[in-house]
């Protein structure tokens, strides 16, 4: 019965080491995946804040054409 006992506890174990060996692989491959996929939203963050800086430049270009273009149509309009 000891000898039975001793099997069974020995069976455990190694499965028990095998699932902690499995898991121990998956966690790794899961945080590989996790670290790839931080770092392509990141890149995809800064790539969106170079074209927010840029729309923001080319808006205040509009903005200051505008202006020229209301105070050239003023002064237009005076003279007539």
């Amino acid at each position: 019965l000891e000898n039975v006992l001793s099997m069974k506890v020995f069976e455990v174990r190694k499965s028990l080491n095998d699932d902690s060996l499995k898991l121990d692989d998956e966690m790794k491959r899961q945080y590989s995946h996790q670290k790839a996929e931080n770092t392509r939203l990141q890149q995809q963050i800064s790539q969106i804040k170079n074209e927010k800086t840029s729309l923001q430049q080319e808006l205040l270009a509009l903005q200051r054409r505008i202006a020229e273009l209301e105070l050239q149509l003023g002064n237009d309009d005076d003279m007539n």
